[in-house]
This record gives C-alpha cells, sequence and structure tokens, in this order.
C-alpha cells in the first residue's frame, strides 16, 4: 500500500461521516412515501436550486471531463457542454406545463400523454438502465480519486464509498439527499473556482495557459481538434447531451418536489446561470491541468487519471483537500440523487404497474429495497468497469435521447398523436440507438442520429397511419403562478 497522506485521508473521513449525519437526520424527516420520494413536494426555490446544481455535477463532469480536455482538448467539452447548457434551457420551456402536471417520474407523464399505462414499466425500465450505468461510472470516478490519494487499493474503495451512499440514501430519500446536496453544492463551486484561481495564477493567467496548450498540440484548441471530429459529430454530440436533461428520471422527481410551478421556473433559471459559470470554469481547468503536468513532466496512462494527478503530484497539499472536497462533492451528489432516482422508478413505475392496490407502506418497502439492490449491483460492477467514465457516459447519453427526446417532447405539445405510436417510438429509438452505438454506428451515422432519427420516422408514421386517439395536451394549464 502506498503512503497515506494523513490530510487527505482525514478529509475524506470527515465528510463521510457529515453526510452520514445528515442522512440520519433525514431519515427522522422521513414519516411517508411522499417524503421519501420528493420531500412532500415542499422544496424551495434555495434548497431547489443547489440541489439541482449539486446533482447535475457528477464525476464525469470533474474527473471525466478534465480527463476528456487532457486526451482531446476543448473541441469534444465545448459541444458537450454545450448540449446540456441548451438542454437546460429548454427545460426551462416546459417546467411549467411539466410541474402543472403534478406527476412525480418521467413514466407518470409519458402514461398520462399516451393515455397508456403501459409506458410506466416500458419508460421504467430504460430510466433504470440509464441510472445503473450512471452509478457504475460515479462509483468509478469516486474510488480513482481516493485510491489516488489514499493508497488504498481501488477494489475496498469502491465498497467504502458504495456502502456510504447506499446507507444515506436509503435512510431519509429525497430528504436526505437535497440536504446534503446543499452542502454538496456549495462546496463544490466554491472549491472549483478556487482551484482554478490557483492554476491560473501559478500558471501565469488564462493567455499563458492557453497559448501552451496550444503550444503542445494545435488540435487542443482547434473546433473541430484539427480533424478529429466532425461537424456531424459534434452536432450529434448536442443534440445526445441536450435529449438527456428533459429525459433524466431525477429532473422530474425534483421538478415534482418543488412547492409550485414559480419555484420549478426559479431553481431552474438559477442553476442554469450557475452551471454555465462553472462548467466555463472547468474546461478551462482542463486545459491547465495539461499544461501543469507537462510542464511538470508528469506523464498518466489513463485520462481519468489526470486531474487526481495534479491532485497529488502538482499542487500543494493545503490545495489539495479543497479540491478533493470538491471532487467528492460532485461524485455523492450525484450518485445518491440516481440511487434515489432507481428506488423511486422500481416502486412508482414498475411494482406499482403490477401491483396497482400496494399501499403506500408497501412502496415505501420497495423503494428501499431497490435503492440498496441497485446500489450493491453497481458497487460490485464498478470493482471492474466495462468502460471508461466518458465512455459510460456517452452510452447512457445517447440510450436516453434515442428513447425519450423526439416522443416526449412531441407528445408535450401536439395532440392527436395515438399513444401507441408514441410508445413504438420509444422502443424503436431505445434499440436502434443502443444497437448503432454497440456496432459503431450505422453507415457513418452517429448512434444518436440513429436512434433520434427512428424514433421520429416511427412517430410520424403513426401520426398519419393510427387515428387520433384524443390525448396529447389538450388540457388548459392555469397560469395564476406561472
Amino acid at each position: 500500500m502506498a503512503d497515506v497522506n494523513p490530510y487527505y485521508l482525514g478529509a475524506f473521513v470527515v465528510y463521510l461521516l457529515i453526510v452520514l449525519a445528515i442522512g440520519l437526520w433525514g431519515y427522522r424527516k422521513t414519516s411517508d412515501v411522499m417524503d421519501f420520494w420528493v420531500m412532500g413536494q415542499s422544496m424551495g426555490p434555495t434548497l431547489a436550486t443547489w440541489s439541482l446544481v449539486a446533482n447535475f455535477v457528477s464525476a464525469v463532469s470533474v474527473i471525466g471531463f478534465i480527463g476528456a480536455v487532457y486526451g482531446g482538448g476543448y473541441s469534444l467539452m465545448t459541444g458537450t457542454i454545450l448540449g446540456l447548457m441548451l438542454g437546460v434551457s429548454g427545460l426551462y420551456f416546459v417546467v411549467g406545463r411539466v410541474r402543472q402536471l403534478n406527476h412525480l417520474t418521467l413514466p407518470d407523464i409519458i402514461a398520462d400523454l399516451t393515455g397508456r399505462q403501459a409506458a410506466r414499466p416500458i419508460a421504467g425500465a430504460v430510466l433504470l438502465a440509464n441510472g445503473w450505468l450512471y452509478l457504475i461510472m460515479q462509483l468509478v470516478g469516486a474510488s480513482l480519486l481516493v485510491t489516488t490519494i489514499t493508497g488504498v487499493p481501488y477494489e475496498y474503495m469502491v465498497w467504502v464509498i458504495g456502502v456510504v451512499f447506499i446507507t444515506y440514501t436509503v435512510l431519509g430519500g429525497l430528504v436526505s439527499v437535497a440536504w446534503t446536496d446543499l452542502l454538496q453544492g456549495t462546496i463544490m463551486v466554491a472549491a472549483v473556482l478556487f482551484a482554478l484561481g490557483y492554476m491560473v495564477l501559478d500558471l501565469g493567467g488564462f493567455t499563458a495557459i492557453n497559448t501552451e496548450f496550444a503550444a503542445m498540440k494545435s488540435a487542443n484548441v482547434a473546433p473541430l481538434g484539427a480533424g478529429t471530429y466532425t461537424v456531424i459529430g459534434v452536432v450529434a454530440s448536442v443534440v445526445a447531451f441536450f435529449g438527456t436533461i428533459f429525459t433524466e428520471q431525477n429532473m422530474i422527481v425534483r421538478i415534482a418536489a418543488t412547492k409550485d410551478v414559480r419555484t420549478a421556473k426559479i431553481h431552474l433559471a438559477a442553476s442554469g446561470v450557475i452551471l454555465s459559470v462553472f462548467y466555463s470554469a472547468l474546461v478551462v481547468l482542463g486545459g491547465a491541468t495539461t499544461v501543469a503536468l507537462g510542464n511538470a513532466g508528469l506523464s498518466i496512462d489513463n485520462v481519468d487519471n489526470a486531474f487526481p494527478t495534479l491532485i497529488t503530484e502538482y499542487v500543494p497539499t493545503s490545495i489539495g483537500v479543497v479540491i478533493i472536497l470538491a471532487v467528492m462533492s460532485a461524485i455523492l451528489s450525484t450518485t445518491d440523487t440516481r440511487l434515489h432516482s432507481t428506488g423511486i422508478t422500481t416502486a412508482r413505475d414498475i411494482y406499482s404497474y403490477f401491483r396497482p392496490n400496494a399501499s403506500d407502506e408497501s412502496q415505501l418497502r420497495i423503494s428501499r429495497i431497490a435503492t440498496v439492490l441497485f446500489g450493491i449491483t453497481a458497487t460490485a460492477a464498478a470493482v471492474n468497469p466495462p468502460d471508461t467514465i466518458i465512455g459510460l457516459y456517452n452510452l447512457r447519453a445517447i440510450l436516453l435521447t434515442s428513447a425519450f427526446l423526439i416522443p416526449v417532447y412531441t407528445a408535450l405539445y401536439l395532440s392527436g398523436i395515438n399513444g401507441l405510436a408514441v410508445l413504438a417510438s420509444i422502443v424503436v429509438g431505445t434499440v436502434l440507438g443502443l444497437a448503432a452505438t454497440f456496432f459503431g454506428g450505422g453507415f457513418g451515422i452517429p448512434a444518436t442520429f440513429v436512434g433520434v432519427g427512428s424514433a421520429a420516422l416511427v412517430l410520424l408514421v403513426g401520426y398519419y397511419a393510427l387515428p387520433d386517439q384524443g390525448s396529447g395536451p389538450p388540457r388548459e394549464y392555469a397560469a395564476s403562478d406561472d
């Protein structure tokens, strides 16, 4: 075992103890299934904003994005982050309608729009696959970081972190998750901006960083990576990540947890501003990390290790502790949210479909059991992950966007679509999007376009071939608190 840095290890242990304490406090505040799922629909604007920010930023954002900039320059991350921010903007314009529907999950909304309850387990299965992939990459990121810092073997660190986040999530549900998010989001944003400030001063300013980054490889600052990427590939990336925002189960759960439409809109607008600043800082920090490691003669064999190496081998310990707190906050805040969502999806969208008369107590018990099971299996898979962090991130983005972007957005605003056509569009988009991913695209077409295009084609055919069932959004929405 490598030498253990007591400052890093101490910060890690204190952090875990704090989130466990919040989990215990949340358990005492959780009295029924609505508390566990959506905090009793009482979340105010400040808590909702920081909970969304903390949930949004993950191991992928910090370790994975910085690793991607280290390996491929600014271009790939620019497309990804542009897609994510466009997704937040797009969600802002539909959040009022979504909140007024007052459903707790995305499958609830789809079932309402299509008039077919079978949509709940179908959409729920896609969401569970996405949530499970997300849990794996979060655990990989967290464990890589802590292993690099402490020297504790990776496979042990995966289980330590897995058990902690499972414990505090299963105790208090969204009550625990939201309040830990408030702490984690604040630490995360402040610490990353602090780290960027340190690196800018250390490397001589923004201009010096970008000049050296370009000198190392001109493709680092080229819009398309000097031929590494194509325009159609970048557009596909933007579409893929744009589509993940509205189709994330945890986003719908948070909208449902806000106390009214006004709060739902405020939390999206405020978090969009915070996240835009944060991600811009993160991209520059990726360039600074590359320059710093290059200047110091430090090389890595896995791009996911770029940021952990910066922490342990480059910056002073005092700065490293601050950065570690930011990264751990980013990782655990997203991990607990995704884990919480798998519990809701299992109980609300799948279990209650097959057991429509299940009591609240029964659904709460199933939520907690599912939370533990998905947490344990994801932890086991993270011991030997099937791909890199960014690879898993891209896979789940294509999965979500192919399945839901076209049918759900269209059904929200266009009346006269038969529910069967919407469900067929979801199934075909999912299958062909994943098939194109695993076979490396379809005839040179990015997998995202294969999935989204096939979903759109099926929906178009269904629109003209199947009779109008009178569902869709032909309802009046109140505007009083809009």
